[in-house]
C-alpha cells in the first residue's frame, strides 16, 4: 500500500468563548485537516488544532506551511508503517510536532481501516470502556460559576478544571470559594498555563485554605514548577513544559510528577502520545488525556487513547463541550460524565464534506 495523495483543508471551528490566564481569549479554533489517500482505495483523516499563538509555541498557519514541506515526502510510502513515517518526518523537519500530528493521525487511521479494527485495539485494546471526562468552569466567582458547577454535576461530571486569573488575591479568593463548594469525591485542578511567578504560586498555596486541589503548570518552566511543588507540597500536573519522554523521566526522578497533561498535538500525534502514555502507565503516573485545543476529530482520537489506557492512570479525558459546529459523521459520545469513541475501524468517523469544504492544497 502506498500514499498517492494528501489533501489539506482549513476549517474555522467556532466555540463557546474560553479564557485562560492573563485574559487570553479564544472564540474560534483554526483547524487544519488532512486526507491521506492510498493506491488501495483506503483513506485516513487527521487534524491539528493549535489553541493560538498567544498560548503555545505553534500557530495554525504554520501547520499548513509545514505540511507544504512534509506532505510531498510521504507520497509513495506505506502509511501503515507508522514508525517509519515518523522517522521520515522527524528527519525531514526538526521539532514542529503540531505539523506532524495530522499526518501521523491519518496514517494510524489508515492502519486501523486496513485491518478492519478500531484505533483503540491498536493502542492496547479496550481497557477502560468509559473514561471519565473533566469539565471546565468559569474563572470568576459568582452565580455563573455556581450554575456551571451544577450543570456539570447534572452531566455526571465530578472533576473540574479552572484557569488562574493572574491576580494573586483573586486566585486565593477563587480557591477558597471553590473549597466551600466541592463535594466528597470531586476534584479540582487549577491551571496556570505557566502564568504565575514562583513567588505568586507559593503565596496562593499558603493562603488558599484547606482545599484539595492540583496545580497544573503553575509557572512557565519545568524548573519553576518543580520549585513550587517542592516548596508548597501542592500536587503538580505538568502540561506545557512536558513535551517529551525526557521531561517525564526527569520529573519522576525529581519526585514532582503527580500527574501529566498528555496532549495529542503537543507531542506530535498518536505515535509519540502512545510512547509517553505507556511510560506513564509503567511509572503509575495519572494522566489527563487531551489536546491543546480540540475538535470533533481530535476528541475521537483522544477517546480511543482513553479506552486503551488503564483506569488507574487516567485522571480524565478532554470534555469537548463548547464546539458549536459538528464536523464528523460519527462524533464521540458523552453521557454520565464518560466518553465513548466512535464505532468502526480506525478512528471510526470521517469529516463531513459540507463542513470542511474543498481542499486548499493537494500533494500527489
Amino acid at each position: 500500500m502506498k500514499i498517492t495523495r494528501v489533501s489539506v483543508h482549513q476549517v474555522d471551528v467556532p466555540i463557546t468563548p474560553a479564557t485562560i490566564s492573563h485574559n487570553r481569549v479564544m472564540s474560534v479554533f483554526d483547524e487544519t485537516i488532512v486526507r491521506v489517500e492510498t493506491d488501495a482505495g483506503i483513506e485516513g483523516w487527521g487534524d491539528s488544532v493549535p489553541w493560538g499563538s498567544n498560548f503555545v509555541a505553534a500557530f495554525a498557519r504554520g501547520v499548513r506551511a509545514g505540511l507544504d514541506e512534509l506532505a510531498p515526502q510521504l507520497i509513495g510510502r506505506d502509511p501503515r508503517m507508522v514508525s517509519a513515517i515518523g522517522e521520515v518526518m522527524d528527519t525531514a523537519m526538526a521539532g514542529q510536532p503540531y505539523v506532524k500530528t495530522a499526518l501521523d493521525v491519518a496514517c494510524w487511521d489508515i492502519l486501523g481501516r486496513s485491518l478492519d479494527t478500531p484505533l483503540y485495539m491498536l493502542l492496547g485494546g479496550m481497557v477502560t470502556p468509559r473514561p471519565e471526562v473533566v469539565g471546565s468552569v468559569p474563572p470568576r466567582r459568582g452565580e455563573e460559576l455556581d450554575a456551571a458547577i451544577d450543570a456539570l454535576r447534572s452531566d455526571g461530571i465530578a472533576q473540574f478544571s479552572a484557569k488562574t486569573s493572574g491576580d494573586v488575591a483573586e486566585d486565593i479568593a477563587y480557591l477558597r470559594w471553590m473549597g466551600e463548594r466541592m463535594r466528597p469525591g470531586e476534584s479540582l485542578k487549577y491551571d496556570g498555563n505557566g502564568g504565575w511567578r514562583v513567588d505568586e504560586a507559593i503565596r496562593v498555596a499558603r493562603a488558599m485554605g484547606g482545599i484539595d486541589v492540583y496545580f497544573e503548570q503553575p509557572c512557565a518552566t519545568y524548573e519553576e514548577c518543580r520549585d513550587v511543588r517542592r516548596t508548597t507540597g501542592v500536587p503538580l500536573i505538568l502540561d506545557e513544559s512536558a513535551t517529551d519522554v525526557g521531561v517525564v523521566v526527569r520529573a519522576k526522578h525529581d519526585g514532582v510528577l503527580d500527574g501529566l497533561n498528555l496532549k495529542l498535538a503537543r507531542v506530535g500525534g498518536v505515535s509519540k502520545m502512545r510512547l509517553i502514555r505507556d511510560l506513564c502507565v509503567a511509572l503509575n503516573v495519572p494522566m489527563e488525556i487531551q489536546d491543546s485545543s480540540y475538535s470533533d476529530l481530535a476528541c475521537a482520537v483522544i477517546a480511543h487513547m482513553g479506552h486503551s489506557t488503564p483506569k488507574r492512570c487516567i485522571r480524565s479525558v478532554i470534555y469537548p463541550k463548547g464546539l458549536k459546529r459538528a464536523t464528523l459523521t460519527n462524533a464521540p459520545t458523552i453521557a454520565g460524565g464518560r466518553i465513548v469513541a466512535p464505532e468502526g475501524p480506525g478512528i471510526g468517523a470521517v469529516p463531513l464534506p459540507d463542513a470542511i469544504g474543498e481542499p486548499i492544497a493537494v500533494y500527489e
